[in-house]
């Protein structure tokens, strides 16, 4: 009866806070990722046997990861005549780092603490939360991304160079035949020192500094505003104030620098309170409407009250009002008057007042009639 087994492919140890990880690899490819926790984790990419491929040794203070040399052999053929697998390892953010490889890739991400990263011929990747690292490189390239402050230590021989942080606060960098290319903002107490051979440098910062800059062969060409001192050979570029020393060398390498001290910051301009609305004065109460004249308002309380006329008694036209004549409408006004005090509804005074005023009323030829 055959029994069923499980390859493992992962190894996963404890490490104390601030602890070590050393990593030591011939030609395995491996990317290495910074993690919350207080663990280290090893797994291969491809699902090999973990046991075959690296040897875990692990203290509280510190694990280390080595190739499996019986499995592997002295050329780097497995057992089964294949190269070293492909790792990934997961390491606590606050872990100090070493690794050191004969010719695979390295990736890193994440990493939080002190860390050194070196190789004979592959390319170095690695990305940083801040710290000090320290990168080495025979015949790859280095690229650093870091989204802290770093100090940097990093040497190449014939790869190329390329650092990028937001603030260096100390940078040592030097190549043989590759380009060096460093930007970002650099710190006022640490030393600047960037060297090649026959590499071209480019140095982009907005920091304000003052550097020494000597070529044998070599241009040294500056973009943005700068104070240049010096000639050919020997060239010293002011930005600003300058309080920041750095120095370049080259022997057949060009230097491009570019540097231009940021505008200061313009505060805000503070909102002018404003003032409180003047109070609306109210709206002038409309005058009271005018008491209609007595003569409509009695013409209310007798509406057959005389309506004037524009002819004369003698008129002919008078003739044809007959019994509703202007004599019969006054005498009828007089009578609703008269009724009115009867019946309560006007006292004395006021009868008397309409009754006068129905006399002035009337058309001129009325006056005098009782």
């Amino acid at each position: 009866m055959m029994t069923e087994t499980t390859t493992p492919v992962a190894r996963e140890v404890p490490l104390a806070p601030g602890g070590h990880v050393e990593i030591l690899l011939t030609s395995a490819n491996v990317s290495v990722r910074g993690v919350d926790g207080d663990r280290v984790s090893v797994r291969t990419r491809g699902g090999e046997d973990i046991d075959e491929e690296v040897v875990v040794e692990a203290t509280p203070q510190k694990v280390r990861i080595s190739d499996n040399q019986a499995g592997s052999g002295a050329g780097g053929l497995g057992r089964r005549g294949r190269g070293p697998a492909d790792l990934d390892i997961d390491v606590p953010r606050t872990a100090r780092v070493s690794l050191r490889s004969l010719s695979g890739d390295v990736e890193a991400f994440d990493i939080g603490g002190e860390s050194h990263w070196a190789s004979a011929s592959g390319d170095l990747r690695v990305e940083l939360d801040g710290g000090s690292v320290g990168l080495e490189s025979m015949s790859g390239d280095i690229k650093l991304e870091a989204s802290a402050a770093v100090e940097v230590r990093a040497r190449s021989v014939s790869g190329d160079l390329t650092l990028r942080a937001p603030r260096f606060e100390r940078l040592s960098a030097s190549s043989t035949s590759g380009d060096v290319r460093i930007a970002g903002a650099l710190g006022d107490r640490g030393e600047h020192v960037v060297s090649s051979v026959s590499g071209d440098v480019d140095l982009t910062t907005a920091s304000e500094v003052r550097v020494e800059t000597k070529s044998i062969t070599g241009d040294v060409r500056a973009i943005g505003t700068w104070v240049t001192e010096g000639g050919r050979g020997r060239r010293t570029l002011v930005v600003g104030a300058g309080s920041i020393g750095v120095s370049i060398r080259t022997t057949s390498g060009d230097i491009r620098l570019r540097g231009e001290v940021p505008a200061p910051a313009v505060p805000p301009v503070p909102e002018i309170p404003r003032l409180p609305e003047a109070p609306v004065p109210p709206e002038a109460p409309e005058p009271p409407a005018a008491p209609p004249p007595v003569v409509i308002a009695e013409a209310e309380a007798a509406p057959n009250l005389v309506r004037p006329t524009t002819s004369l008694p003698d008129d002919p036209a008078d003739t044809a009002l007959g019994a509703a004549g202007p004599t019969d409408r006054r005498e009828e006004a007089r009578l609703e008057i008269l009724r009115a005090l009867e019946r309560g509804d006007l006292d004395i005074e006021s009868a008397s007042h309409r009754l006068e005023i129905l006399e002035d009323a009337g058309p001129r030829y009325f006056r005098g009639w009782c």
